[in-house]
């Protein structure tokens, strides 16, 4: 799951987090990937999570392990000089130099229909999604002509309000 880290004054990092090898029932590989704003890899490396009597190890070796506390999906993270707020899967709008191109929810809703695919042209006012917002169906509009360059969301999915659904080029 791609995770963006924000700090107050704009400092971004992203981080893309994978379960690459399920070793037992108890022991997990995950990818550890950390992204530059040109898509480049700044870093990867590979993270042992372990579940043992009730409690959680990390290793970076599979060797060497160190307990860590369970967490309920903090939306803070605290470094030694910097207070960054969590975004699991997608990065709200306006937040981290977000472009013009992208397309994000103004309210929380469901995606009841996606009426483009990856590669399609739209021309701007063209409805893209469909999402059922306070018992009401809303067609979304493409904001400018160009072509579908990413979608982020599914039919079905339940949104919260600043959720990048698409981008366009």
């Amino acid at each position: 799951m791609r995770t963006y880290l924000i700090s107050s004054d704009g400092t971004e990092h992203v981080v893309d987090l994978a379960c690459t090898t399920r070793h037992s029932s108890e022991m997990l590989e995950f990818g550890f990937v950390m992204v530059g704003n040109d898509a480049t890899v700044k870093h990867r490396q590979q993270v042992f999570i372990r579940q043992l009597a009730g409690s959680y190890y990390s290793s970076l070796d599979g060797v060497k392990w160190k307990k860590i506390a369970r967490q309920n999906l903090p939306n803070r993270l605290l470094n030694v000089d910097h207070v960054y707020d969590l975004y699991r899967g997608y990065k709200p709008s306006g937040l981290g130099g977000c472009s013009e191109g992208e397309l994000h929810t103004k309210m929380p809703g469901k995606v009841v229909k996606l009426e483009v695919a990856v590669g399609d042209q739209v021309e701007q006012g063209d409805t893209v999604i469909v999402i059922e917002a306070m018992k009401m169906e809303n067609e979304i509009k493409a904001p400018a002509s160009g072509i579908i360059k990413t979608i982020h969301v599914k039919v079905g999915e339940i949104l919260e309000k600043g959720v990048i659904m698409m981008e366009l080029e």
